[in-house]
């Protein structure tokens, strides 16, 4: 199983600031063990939105700061400080917002908060390795995920 836990990017600021989207749905098959009968997202899966946001944008700056065009990916290597203030649960959208503290050729780090209704719900400190896209072993789910990214940023086209 693949988790895409970003629904959408809305505002981006290069070496900065990162805001994005996640609708949390009942349908998602984690919710039938945590809980049966008080259904709410997983704290890992919190922090893996917080940190796909603010790997993202470290991806894109390091792009941008270093001018490098064959592509980088980030990993997440530490979480500095993690903390749950409430739950969030099935049918709760998210604002993820994401801010780049640090970025230099081989890690970043930043902080980012989950919030529902305005209310912060979350929020870590994380830090990331950088990887050149030619380090990595040959893997089938870049293609996948590089589509994802794209699909994240687009601007949505809707009839009238």
């Amino acid at each position: 199983m693949r988790f895409y836990l970003v629904d959408r990017i809305t505002q981006i600021e290069h070496g900065a600031s990162i805001e994005g989207i996640k609708a949390w749905t009942l349908s998602e098959n984690y919710f039938e063990q945590h809980f049966p009968g008080y259904p709410v997202v997983p704290g890992t899966l919190l922090i893996e939105s917080m940190a796909q946001i603010l790997g993202y944008l470290g991806e894109i700056s390091y792009e941008k700061e270093f001018c490098d065009t064959k592509g980088v990916y980030v990993l997440l290597t530490i979480i500095h400080r993690a903390k749950f203030r409430d739950y969030v649960i099935p049918g709760d959208q998210c604002i993820l917002k994401g801010r780049l503290k640090s970025l230099d050729k081989n890690r970043c780090s930043g902080s980012a908060e989950v919030y529902v209704n305005k209310k912060r719900m979350a929020e870590a400190e994380l830090s990331f390795i950088i990887i050149q896209q030619h380090m990595l072993p040959p893997n089938k789910y870049i293609s996948k995920r590089d589509e994802y990214n794209h699909i994240l940023t687009q601007e949505r086209q809707r009839g009238t």
